[in-house]
């Protein structure tokens, strides 16, 4: 959508949008954070679990992408000032190309390098982007217009003439950091809980074969209870 439509005439609805995603996200983490499921140590034909090496073709794909898809991303947050863009689009680009960054080199090594402390750097994230959000909408009264108003104005800079700048770009700076905190939030919080169960195995017939006998076991507790 444009930033100008999306402050302007329907401020109110993409706050309270992105309050939700939030809002959602650590949802996500307060019922599933701690949760742990039961595994053997071998499959039911007793060979051990083990983990496949990721395919060096996508750990070199991951490293070219991501930059690029820094780029991109720039450009949509900065083309959706008056054509489609925006940060909730830019925010989801960028998520994606992390997201892939989990897939080649694993939950474990991709978070040691995003430095997410298990999670909670993406909590912050949402909080920072909510608050940029908030704060432009109250930065409003300052000069005397209800809360949300967008401001504009072309400041010249020298060599580089006049620059378009709008306080949308601000709100919309909130929405693009709420978006990725609340989508790595979520993914890294159902990858921890994933990996406890989720394993590259030898036979995967007996991965079938062990998910049925939980559920089996679930049953049987249900009754008995």
């Amino acid at each position: 959508a444009v930033n100008v439509i999306l402050v302007d005439f329907r401020g109110y609805d993409t706050l309270g949008e992105i309050t939700v995603l939030g809002i959602a996200a650590v949802g996500v983490l307060a019922l599933m954070d701690g949760m742990r499921t039961r595994r053997p140590a071998t499959d039911a034909n007793g060979e051990p679990y083990t983990f496949a090496t990721r395919p060096l073709m996508l750990r070199v794909a991951a490293r070219v992408v991501l930059p690029l898809a820094l780029v991109v991303t720039l450009y949509i947050f900065m083309r959706g000032h008056n054509l489609p863009g925006g940060g909730f689009i830019a925010g989801l680009v960028t998520a994606v190309a992390l997201a892939l960054q989990y897939i080649a080199m694993g939950q474990t090594r991709a978070e040691a390098l995003l430095r997410a402390e298990g999670g909670r750097r993406f909590v912050r994230w949402i909080g920072i982007g909510l608050g940029i959000a908030g704060l432009t909408g109250l930065g409003a009264f300052a000069f005397g217009q209800p809360f949300l108003t967008s401001a504009h104005g072309h400041p010249h800079i020298p060599l580089l003439g006049d620059i378009p700048l709008a306080t949308a770009a601000l709100f919309d700076l909130g929405v693009y950091i709420t978006v990725v905190g609340a989508t790595l939030l979520t993914l890294s919080t159902l990858g921890r809980f994933s990996a406890s169960l989720a394993h590259e195995i030898r036979n995967p017939l007996a991965a079938i074969n062990y998910a049925t006998q939980l559920l089996e076991e679930s049953e049987d507790i249900g009754e008995a209870d």
